[in-house]
């Protein structure tokens, strides 16, 4: 049986402070060996985002790259045992230290293996796929807004223009995890896929991403561009992008 060809893809990944907050609580992934991609946010309003962020992607990546050496296998069932594991993770490092006591964090990541990805997604970091010039969310919002949408509710309901719509209902750390987003996506020649935080898509709209992805002609180019909107919007959160491109 001949083995499936590999994709090839080119990446490239940034963050910004923005303008506002003090310290940069966003962190990403970009392991083009290992082909996994990962945005993690941590919380704002609670302890250390900035530490729990950088535990859940060191040890998705750990687990991941352990686990496929010794079985090779990469499958939903691996991403959602390895997201098990990095809220354990997250969650012990926050027990371990009080400065760090609640800690919590978003994780959008994608593991691209042959001709698809894995999606692993907690919180309201997004996953888009630009195919054939059309852009689509990947990603669930675990937020109050995005539940509802998902269920079929109006964009019209009093709730979504609240200020508890963007209130998360899903986080890593400060509890076990109990419903990830984790699905498998067929990937193609001249895919673009970006990860992102909500820094980004709360200051640009679906539509302005997609013509920057459309645009752009490599992706260095699309994620500064994405960087710069964010912050002469207002640079009111801090901001991160990881854009790959199957070449």
């Amino acid at each position: 049986m001949t083995k499936a060809k590999e994709l090839r893809l080119i990446s490239y990944g940034s963050t910004s402070i923005g303008r506002v907050r003090p310290v940069n609580e966003d962190a990403f992934l970009r392991d083009d060996h290992l082909r996994l991609y990962a945005v993690a946010d941590g919380v704002g309003g609670q302890p250390a985002g900035e530490v729990a962020s950088a535990t859940a992607l060191r040890e998705l990546a750990r687990f991941l790259k352990f686990y496929s050496s010794s079985s090779g296998d990469r499958s939903v069932a691996t991403m959602l045992m390895a997201l098990r594991k990095v809220s354990d993770a997250v969650l012990a490092r926050g027990l371990s230290d009080m400065r760090y006591h609640g800690m919590a964090t978003t994780l959008t990541a994608c593991w691209i293996t042959h001709h698809r990805f894995i999606l692993g997604h907690v919180g309201d970091s997004e996953a888009f796929l630009l195919h054939a010039g059309k852009l689509k969310r990947i990603s669930i919002p675990h937020t109050v807004a995005g539940e509802l949408l998902n269920r079929g509710v109006s964009e019209e309901h009093p709730v979504m223009k609240s200020a508890l719509s963007h209130m998360l209902t899903q986080s890593l750390g400060p509890e076990p995890l109990h419903n990830p987003q984790v699905c498998e996506v067929e990937l193609k020649h001249h895919d673009v896929l970006l990860l992102c935080s909500d820094g980004v898509t709360r200051e640009i709209t679906s539509a302005e991403i997609s013509h920057i992805l459309r645009h752009s002609p490599a992706p260095e180019q699309a994620v500064e561009e994405l960087l710069r909107l964010a912050d002469e919007r207002g640079g009111h959160d801090n901001a991160t992008a990881v854009v790959v491109k199957v070449v």
